[in-house]
């Protein structure tokens, strides 16, 4: 299993044998935690616990105890290491797990015309089958049988709702749109020519994907109420391509031995990522992915699936490595002493396009590796 997940069942059992507690832990964000503690909380006084804590599990930096709630700090080097290894070791496997292994499922859909609110079940019931599968679920046909449908029907408990698309577009006006004004953000973007076709059409449809998945699945979208300009599965495949990148210039100074190999991972110092990007990636992206993948179908013997969870982790993971793309100065000159910092910070760049592609795979998006 995972880190994470390891972590928090570590630290319930530690406090549940020791303080007879369930306890509800808190992770750090960006906005509230800059620190980049995790937090539980309890109304019962956890001053005792704090030494303990830190004796018992080796992860553990410090602790604090406040009125409410206790603060953990991690081991950050250990932590990195770790969830670095344990990322690039398992590549597409990321995030998989067998909690619901051999429990069968079959997901069908009831309509297929030429409306977005279908184009938006198709992408919902692929995604679904997608997550089910990476958590352990066997797709056939002698178990529980999951109609995805926009027809709202109480009787049946099988039911996954899909909301209505409020847009007066067919499929294919829609998909016009969307290709449109790709191709004039790329004239805009490109001095000499627009984006290869091909690379319109991958866009086109994370752009799509995104609108249609983003929001949870028994809600109505009303793609007409849209006049911000801003689209967000471009810019989650925006950073993506970033650090694709930053890869691909530093494999070319490789070859042309301005750079040496990459060590291997054991030989880094991920002590050296000591910045609040840095860590916040870590921790809250690349850690908690295994989580989020765990968590989108908990509820889906109940007919319950949050694809959007995906999203909204797509969207915060983008802006937090653009924060970290800005920040930092990835790739250096090749003089000795500032070599170990350049390669710590090229496997947070692996292990995040790792992290980026897995969850492409399940949302069913071609990556685009240069935008």
């Amino acid at each position: 299993m995972y880190i994470m997940d390891n972590f928090y069942k570590a630290l319930r059992i530690f406090v549940r044998t020791h303080m007879e507690l369930d306890i509800d832990i808190k992770l750090p964000t960006i906005k509230h935690h800059i620190n980049g503690d995790i937090r539980f909380y309890s109304t019962k006084d956890l001053r005792k616990l704090v030494e303990k804590l830190v004796e018992d599990l080796t992860i553990v930096e410090r602790c604090s105890w406040s009125l409410n709630y206790t603060s953990i700090w991690l081991k950050k080097e250990l932590w990195t290491s770790t969830v670095m290894k344990e990322t690039l070791l398992s590549g597409c496997k990321y995030g998989s797990n067998d909690e619901h292994q051999g429990t069968i499922v079959l997901v069908n859909s009831d309509e297929c015309n030429d409306s977005v609110t279908c184009l938006r079940i198709a992408l919902l019931k692929e995604a679904i089958q997608n997550l089910a599968k990476i958590n352990g679920y066997v797709i056939g046909s002698n178990g529980l049988n999951l109609l995805v449908s926009k027809k709202n029907n109480p009787c049946n408990s099988n039911l996954v709702l899909c909301g209505n698309v409020v847009c007066k577009m067919t499929v294919t006006e829609y998909k016009q749109q969307k290709q449109d004004n790709i191709t004039k953000m790329s004239a805009n973007r490109v001095e000499s020519d627009e984006y290869p076709i091909d690379i319109i059409s991958k866009l086109c449809h994370a752009s799509i994907v995104y609108e249609l998945l983003s929001v949870r699945h028994c809600k109505v979208i009303n793609t007409e109420c849209d006049t911000s300009n801003k689209d967000s599965g471009i810019f989650i495949m925006y950073n993506y391509s970033r650090l694709c990148q930053v890869w691909k210039a530093y494999e070319k100074g490789v070859i042309e031995n301005y750079y040496e190999s990459l060590p291997d991972i054991g030989a880094i110092n991920f002590g050296l990522l000591t910045s609040k990007e840095e860590w916040i990636l870590i921790l809250n992206h690349i850690s908690m992915y295994p989580l989020v993948i765990q968590q989108s179908v908990k509820n889906l013997l109940s007919a319950s699936v949050d694809v959007h969870r995906l999203c909204k982790f797509l969207m915060e993971m983008s802006s937090a490595v653009s924060l970290f793309y800005h920040r930092h100065h990835i790739l250096s000159d090749p003089i000795s002493s500032l070599l170990p910092l350049m390669h710590a910070r090229l496997y947070l760049v692996k292990s995040s396009i790792q992290v980026y592609e897995n969850v492409f795979q399940l949302l069913g998006i071609e990556a685009v590796h240069e935008m």
